[in-house]
């Protein structure tokens, strides 16, 4: 039974499929027209994410820049503390060579 109705419709949709309208090609000029405003509207697209893009590696680069600025201090107070520390040591004179 299954096999009829299977049968039956493949054989509807061989059938149709001929009579199918053959696709006309498109107008160029409209063509044209429909690619012009998607290229637009691509752009458009482009250009909000390029600007997204920008607006997080403005703030990647500020937060590195603190960062870096914040290292510099804390090396620059490890050296003052460190030349601080050798000054109040006593000098020891190096030994002396016969």
């Amino acid at each position: 039974m299954a096999g009829v109705f299977l049968g039956a419709a493949t054989a509807a949709y061989v059938g149709y499929s001929k009579r199918w309208p053959a696709a006309k090609p498109d107008h160029p000029v409209l063509t044209g027209i429909g690619i012009g405003y998607g290229d637009k509207e691509q752009q458009e697209r482009l250009i909000v994410e390029v600007r997204g893009c920008r607006l997080a590696l403005e703030v990647l680069a500020d937060r590195r820049t603190e960062e870096m600025e914040d290292m510099h201090k804390a090396l620059l107070e490890r050296l003052d503390r460190r030349e601080e520390q050798e000054a109040q040591r006593p000098r020891r004179q190096p030994p002396r060579r016969r």
